[in-house]
């Protein structure tokens, strides 16, 4: 039993929890970094021992009990986490041991700005098996002319004079292995101790990540508080014990805390400029986000292997992922259009339909419907539901493509355009364009000015065109204002890499016109001033995410790579003990 299980009513566990916590905000800006990195790798260590459970658990969220769907759980619960640990740990000890963060390969891009490679950087990442032929760069601001690493710290490596806090952290309610990381980015990147308020669809599996945290539990660093409702929750936030809010979900939550519960109240504050939350809130928000093919000549197994990277990050998780591909934009004079859509049907056909698990989802999934009743209703077979879970969850949701004849009027007031659906749909929009060039040049100026949000945007490239018009490519992935351009893969997909950011492209969102979020997370090698990451990986190949039912991974040999990942051979034998 924790420190946390013992007093009685939530309005006592958070005052006990953040007494705790801002007598050791102090002590945890000052902690020398060698013992920063002795708790960091004793969790990296514990994630390990409980990678099974954290799948079994995970998949149980999401009313699944089938083997692939653990596997898949299992490898975003820890090797997502043991990724980022690891750079993180990199920059650590170097710091600890030089002074200095690793030093990067710096290049100017077109547009001018410094772009820092973050992958690959190591003989590891050079021969991930995972991600061969990856890379990925991190474009800092437009005015920054000097690279600069690591400005949290001083040059004893503590945290600097007045960047310490008591930081609340609202966990997602979509992946488990969010909130995971958004306590570690909050100690290490931002130098704060954690109340972490986990969503209640995930309490179970918070549970089981703090046996991994517990180094920080133990030393005061960090309080889970399993929270029952919404007014506990907001008797967390407006604490005056805490100094800064950082929170995963939707902007009408975000609004919510910021600016009051009610229409009236929000309008009324706004106005005035009087926010309810009087501390600074960062935040991961939501996006619909496109999915640009650039026309080629691409061969017939090209267009399957993409068109099944379009499939995974539409569906994964029933479509509830903030980059969910959710507008597919081609050029309407691009021969192989037809081939290519009938290919993402084909693939459709073939994959399994998750159960809508995720709160809202029916609804959400009525209302877009409601908005397009002509759209393509294509079914999957069915993924069988956990026994317990079968009268939440409700019936299947068929994927829905939604192919627009021609462009909207007004493409700024499309409900498609603006309406984050989280649930498996996809619009389809043609482009009235001739060429690549110009196509690219409209589809940049399309997801810039016409598509709601800015967190993520992929691109398939295909190498003859880059070889052709290499400016226009450099252009467009320069001028995508979006947080993460992923090209030839899911955006999801940059995660893996451990050194990729998260979060809205750095421009001119305030908390009153918020967008897709303000801040980012996953910043290990401390780069200041990021705008955005760009991720790329080969046309074809390994790296080019598929649907998990095309490339099913046995549970042993997940275990083993996890093992792998996270402690070299040694912690391919220790896999095999993991609960």
């Amino acid at each position: 039993m924790t420190v946390l299980e013992t007093v009685e009513g939530p309005d006592a566990l958070i005052d006990q929890s953040l007494t705790v916590l801002e007598a050791k905000k102090a002590e945890w800006a000052a902690l020398p970094l060698k013992d920063k990195i002795e708790l960091l790798d004793a969790a990296r260590l514990r994630l390990m021992d409980k990678m099974v459970s954290l799948g079994r658990i995970g998949a149980g969220v999401k009313a699944c009990t089938d083997e692939s769907m653990v596997v898949s759980e299992m490898l975003t619960s820890t090797a997502i986490p043991a990724t980022y640990i690891h750079k993180l740990l990199a920059t650590l000890r170097s710091l600890a041991t030089t002074g200095k963060a690793p030093q990067l390969p710096v290049r100017t891009t077109t547009s001018g700005q410094l772009a820092v490679q973050v992958f690959p950087v190591s003989w590891a990442d050079r021969n991930n098996l995972l991600q061969p032929g990856a890379s990925a760069e991190l474009v800092l601001r437009p005015e920054v002319k000097e690279v600069r690493q690591a400005e949290l710290y001083d040059s004893n490596g503590r945290v600097k004079e007045g960047r310490q806090g008591v930081c609340a952290v609202l966990g997602a309610g979509n992946h488990g292995f969010l909130a995971l990381k958004d306590v570690l980015v909050c100690l290490y990147e931002r130098g704060q101790v954690v109340a972490l308020k986990p969503h209640p669809q995930w309490f179970e599996w918070q549970r089981t990540a703090d046996y991994v945290l517990q180094p920080f539990i133990q030393a005061g660093y960090l309080r889970s508080l399993y929270l029952p409702d919404t007014s506990s929750t907001g008797a967390l936030l407006y604490h005056p014990k805490v100094d800064c809010v950082h929170m995963t979900g939707g902007t009408a939550t975000h609004d919510v805390i910021v600016w009051g519960p009610s229409e009236e109240e929000r309008k009324r504050r706004r106005e005035a400029n009087d926010p309810v939350l009087k501390v600074p809130i960062t935040s991961e928000l939501g996006c619909v986000t496109p999915f640009i093919v650039a026309p080629w000549r691409f061969t017939p197994a090209q267009l399957r292997l993409q068109a099944e990277g379009l499939v995974a990050a539409m569906t994964s998780n029933v479509g509830c992922n903030c980059n969910s591909a959710k507008v597919l934009v081609l050029p309407a004079d691009w021969e192989q259009g037809p081939a290519f859509l009938e290919n993402v049907r084909t693939v459709l056909r073939g994959t399994p339909m998750d159960p809508p698990y995720y709160a809202g989802i029916q609804e959400r999934y009525r209302a877009f419907l409601e908005r397009y009743p002509r759209c393509e209703v294509i079914e999957g077979p069915r993924r069988e539901v956990a026994e317990d879970k079968a009268d939440a969850v409700g019936k299947h949701l068929p994927y829905l493509i939604n192919v627009m004849d021609e462009l909207p009027t007004d493409p700024r007031a499309e409900y498609a355009f603006n309406v984050e659906p989280f649930a498996p749909v996809l619009t389809v929009v043609r482009l009235p364009t001739h060429g690549p060039v110009e196509f690219l040049e409209a589809a940049t100026r399309f997801a810039n000015e016409d598509l709601w949000g800015t967190l993520s945007a992929m691109v398939v490239l295909h190498p003859g065109l880059e070889a052709a018009h290499p400016e226009a490519v450099s252009k467009a992935i320069d001028g995508l204002r979006y947080g993460v351009v992923s090209v030839n893969a899911w955006s999801a997909v940059s995660f893996v890499v451990g050194a990729c950011i998260w979060g809205a492209f750095d421009g001119d969102q305030t908390i009153a016109d918020v967008g897709s979020g303000l801040g980012v997370v996953g910043n290990p090698y401390l780069l200041d001033r990021v705008q955005k990451a760009v991720y790329r990986v080969p046309l074809e190949g390994q790296a080019v995410p598929r649907p998990p039912h095309l490339k099913p991974l046995p549970l042993a040999l997940a275990r083993a790579a996890i093992g792998f990942l996270v402690s070299g051979w040694w912690g391919v034998l220790r896999a095999f003990w993991a609960r």
